[in-house]
């Protein structure tokens, strides 16, 4: 058993023990290590100025890391156990800026200078993901690598101009620059060894198998975090602090993508970046709304489980795996238990859970033939922004006529519906325009949305009306969308 939580930054080993465990990365950073590049503004994920660069034992390309960027303020260090931490200060070539860096004084990049950090970490980590993949680094990739990051000085004109003028021969990947070998093998082998770190007010446990978090959670309350991007949130933001957590990171079944003949199982630390890479082809629909859910650094920590597990009624992934009869697998003392998802949510913030259980993960079914999917979300703004209503249909359309259909909207209720009615309406009839406009009054009639700060009951009523029929006019006219 260990009593220390183990990391490296810039290249150099550390042991993170005791009420350091429980710090968030920035201010670990800033107060412990003195790196205060690191800044912090929001403190809750949605500025990018505390953006730092992760590398992950459990997730790796080709045996090395994949470095990604991450929002040090919602991330705890117990989170981070396995990690090799980058900030900006560790980019620099000895006394010398790198290339990115320098593009950036070179195109005026930074005029006040505290969110520039964040921005260029994000724009490192983005440029080495392109040349990996071997991607053009154009303006497109330069703008979705920035997409976490906001600047009131410059706006975004000179920035996006310090993208494109690396000089990419200059360009030193993270891999090179450290011995990213040698500090995944001190890494692999500490994280095979249980943690449990106790203060006077807070404890947290990381074990290696499942066996030891059954156990922890049969002897005594504990919250289970996987990215705990939302757990950052509220600490921050509302001193949420639990006395006990434990960590699923080091078990190695919370980390996999398992393709079956019938279905994927997606484990609970698998985090919406790993699905939008890895899951394009058998779930191209949805991972097209996971490209616009969040910006990267949020998209690198937060997990499809833990959107499940917070049973929000706009939360963005759960139309989606209602309308495919995910299964949620739950595990306890008794062993595994596996819950269709549209039999979860018993009630708002209300799961089909025992208190000895948690979620293992998410079995996905995979698409049978003809069967297609449409998910559609409606905000203030396209990418990154809270839901106002949500909506989900699986369907098969043959010879005209609507063999089968699920549809699911969310923001209209205490949970996100199956609209059951709406469906019996349209299932076995033509498919055309008067048959959607009458099952459209009977969604705009069976959905029960409340007043609130993003819209009143009865808008939301007509935008999920609006958005079947949206929908059938793209099935119709055979409108497709691509991915940025």
């Amino acid at each position: 058993m260990r009593d220390y939580i183990s990391v490296f930054i810039n290249g150099e080993p550390r042991r993170v023990r005791g009420e350091q465990a429980f710090m968030t990365l920035s201010d670990y950073l800033r107060y412990e290590r003195g790196l205060v590049g690191t800044k912090v503004v929001c403190a809750e994920g949605d500025c990018g100025a505390c953006t730092v660069i992760i590398g992950n034992t459990h997730q790796l390309i080709d045996g090395e890391f994949e470095y990604v960027p991450v929002n040090s303020c919602i991330s705890f260090m117990h989170i981070l156990d396995g990690c090799h931490i980058i900030t900006v200060e560790g980019l620099k070539n000895e006394d010398e800026l790198n290339e990115v860096q320098e593009s950036m004084v070179r195109n005026h990049g930074a005029q006040c200078g505290f969110c520039t950090p964040g921005f260029v970490c994000a724009l490192n980590a983005g440029v080495e993901s392109h040349l990996r993949d071997g991607k053009e680094v154009d303006e497109r990739r330069v703008k979705n690598s920035l997409t976490g990051n906001l600047c009131r000085c410059t706006g975004y004109k000179s920035i996006v101009e310090a993208g494109l003028d690396i000089d990419l021969k200059k360009f030193e990947p993270l891999t090179k620059k450290f011995k990213s070998k040698s500090i995944l093998e001190t890494l692999t082998k500490d994280i095979a060894v249980e943690v449990s770190i106790k203060t006077e007010t807070n404890e947290v446990y990381l074990p290696t198998s499942l066996e030891g978090a059954i156990e922890k959670n049969k002897s005594s309350k504990t919250v289970f975090v996987s990215g705990a991007s939302d757990l950052g949130v509220l600490y921050n933001k509302r001193g949420f602090d639990p006395a006990s957590v434990t960590g699923l990171h080091n078990i190695k079944e919370m980390n996999e993508i398992v393709k079956n003949d019938n279905d994927v199982f997606i484990g609970a630390r698998v985090n919406l970046h790993q699905i939008e890479d890895e899951l394009r082809d058998e779930f191209y629909e949805f991972t097209h709304m996971i490209h616009i859910f969040a910006s990267p650094q949020i998209k690198n920590k937060a997990t499809l489980v833990g959107n499940v597990a917070n049973a929000s009624p706009i939360g963005d992934s759960i139309p989606f795996l209602l309308v495919v009869d995910a299964v949620v697998v739950l595990i306890g003392p008794d062993g595994e238990r596996e819950v269709n998802i549209n039999d979860f949510y018993l009630g708002y913030k209300k799961l089909d859970m025992k208190e000895d259980e948690f979620i293992k993960g998410i079995k996905v079914p995979l698409l049978k033939k003809g069967e297609k999917i449409k998910l559609y979300k409606t905000s203030n703004r396209k990418d990154m922004d809270i839901s106002i209503v949500t909506f989900a249909t699986k369907f098969r359309i043959e010879n005209n006529i609507v063999e089968n259909i699920t549809i699911a909207v969310g923001g209209v209720g205490p949970v996100v519906m199956r609209v059951n009615k709406t469906e019996s309406e349209l299932r076995g009839k033509t498919f055309e325009k008067s048959v959607f406009e009458k099952a459209a009054l009977t969604l705009k009639s069976e959905v029960t949305p409340i007043d609130d700060v993003r819209g009143s009951a009865n808008f939301r009523k007509i935008l999920s009306k609006n958005l079947l029929m949206k929908f059938y006019a793209e099935e119709e006219f055979g409108i497709s969308r691509g991915i940025k």
